[in-house]
C-alpha cells in the first residue's frame, strides 16, 4: 500500500516533442521525403514564408518565418511543399486521441508538443512507450519523448532524446541530469532574461541552480529568479495538468479536390471519417447515439441524420453505417466539394452484461 501511495505522490510528466509537426506529417504522407531537406509553406516558385523546415534545411540556414525565396537561395536542393492544413488538423486530433488514451491529463502548448501527466500510472515508462508506438504505428510520426518529475525535466529530456528516442530521468537524479544543459532549454526564458543571465556568466542550468537568489533577483527580479532556480534544480512544484473535458459532440470532414473521384471513393471516405471520429471517443469511454452525414455540393448541402440503437463505440460498425448512409445520400459524385460526419448525443458506454457470470453454478469451480 505504501508503494502505491509513493507512486501516486511522485509526479511523472511526459513531454512529447513532434517538432516540427508539419514536416513530420509531410514525411508520414510521403516517406520519400525522409532524410532530405524539406521546406513547408509553398511550392518551389511560390511567394510567402516558411511555415516549417526540417533539420536538414535548418542546417543550411532556413528558418521559420523566412521568405521562401530566401529559403530557395540558401537550400536549393530542398523539397518544397505547400502544406495541407486539413491534414495537419486531422492528424493533430489523432495525436490528441493517442495521448488521451495514456492519460486524461493532457496539455498541448503548441501543435508541435504535448505534456501528459502519467502520475499514478502502474508503469509510466510502459505508458510512454505505448504513446510512442501509437504515434509511429498509427500515424507514421516520429517523436522524441522525455519522462521526468516536472515539465522542465521532461522537456529537457525529450530534447536530449531527439530525433526519436525516449529518455527517462529517474527520481532524485533531476539536478545532475539538468546540470550540463544550456539555459536555452528553459521554455519560458525571455530574451531579456537570457541576456541578463549571460552577463552574469550563466550558460548552463547547473550554473543557474548554483547562483544565489539575491544575485539572480538583481538581474531578473525576485519572482522570476525564484521560478528559474526551481526549474533549474528540477523542482516539481508547478501548476497541475488539468483533466481533459469530454466532448459533447465532434465531427470529421474532408475537402474533395479530385474532380475524378468516384461515388465508391466518396462512400469509402465517409466511412473513414466516421471511423476516425469514433476513435476519438475511446479515451472518454463515450458512445454516439446519433450520426449525421453531410454532403456539400456546388449547388447546396444535403444531410442525413440517424438515431442509433445500439450506440456507436467501435470504428468498424461506424465505418459500415456511415458508408451506407453516404452512398444513399451521394447518388453520384458530381459536384461534391466536402464531406462531413458528425457524432452527437455522446454518453458514457453502457455497462456490459457478463457473458459468463462469475458465480454462475454451471461455471463454478
Amino acid at each position: 500500500m505504501k508503494a502505491r501511495s509513493d507512486r501516486e505522490r511522485r509526479r511523472s510528466i511526459l513531454h512529447v516533442d513532434l517538432a516540427p509537426l508539419f514536416v513530420a506529417v509531410e514525411r508520414s504522407l510521403d516517406p520519400s521525403l525522409r532524410g532530405i531537406p524539406l521546406v513547408v509553406g509553398g511550392d518551389a516558385r511560390s511567394e510567402g514564408i516558411v511555415a516549417a523546415a526540417s533539420e536538414e534545411a535548418r542546417a543550411q540556414g532556413v528558418q521559420v518565418g523566412q521568405p521562401l525565396a530566401q529559403a530557395r537561395r540558401l537550400c536549393p536542393q530542398a523539397a518544397f511543399r505547400p502544406g495541407d492544413l486539413e491534414a495537419y488538423a486531422r492528424i493533430g486530433d489523432e495525436i490528441t486521441a493517442i495521448l488521451l488514451a495514456g492519460s486524461r491529463r493532457v496539455e498541448r502548448p503548441s501543435a508541435d508538443e504535448a505534456f501528459v501527466d502519467l502520475t499514478g500510472s502502474e508503469n509510466p515508462v510502459a505508458a510512454a512507450e505505448a504513446i510512442k508506438d501509437g504515434l509511429q504505428r498509427r500515424l507514421g510520426l516520429d517523436a522524441a519523448l522525455g519522462l521526468g518529475a516536472s515539465r522542465t525535466v521532461a522537456r529537457v529530456a525529450s530534447a536530449a532524446a531527439r530525433p526519436r528516442g525516449l529518455l527517462v530521468v529517474l527520481p532524485g537524479y533531476e539536478p545532475s541530469f539538468l546540470s550540463g544543459h544550456p539555459i536555452e532549454r528553459l521554455a519560458d526564458l525571455t530574451s531579456r532574461q537570457h541576456a541578463s543571465l549571460r552577463r552574469l556568466g550563466i550558460e548552463t542550468l547547473g550554473q543557474l541552480a548554483r547562483t544565489e537568489l539575491p544575485v539572480l533577483a538583481g538581474a531578473v527580479g525576485r519572482a522570476a529568479a525564484q521560478r528559474l532556480l526551481a526549474e533549474a534544480g528540477g523542482a516539481s512544484e508547478e501548476a497541475p495538468i488539468e483533466v481533459a473535458a469530454p466532448p459533447s459532440s465532434l465531427h470529421e470532414e474532408h475537402t474533395v479536390r479530385d474532380s475524378h473521384v468516384t461515388q465508391a471513393d466518396l462512400g469509402q471516405l465517409v466511412g473513414d471519417l466516421a471511423a476516425r471520429a469514433v476513435r476519438r471517443l475511446r479515451p472518454f469511454d463515450l458512445a454516439a447515439h446519433s450520426l449525421t452525414v453531410e454532403v456539400r455540393r456546388t449547388e447546396g448541402v444535403q444531410r442525413r441524420h440517424l438515431q442509433l440503437h445500439p450506440p456507436l463505440s467501435a470504428a468498424g460498425p461506424a465505418r459500415d453505417v456511415a458508408r451506407t448512409v453516404g452512398l444513399e445520400l451521394l447518388g453520384s459524385a458530381r459536384g461534391v466539394k466536402q464531406l462531413r460526419v458528425r457524432l452527437g448525443q455522446l454518453r458514457e458506454l453502457p455497462e456490459q452484461t457478463a457473458l459468463f457470470p462469475e458465480h454462475h453454478p454451471r461455471f463454478a469451480g
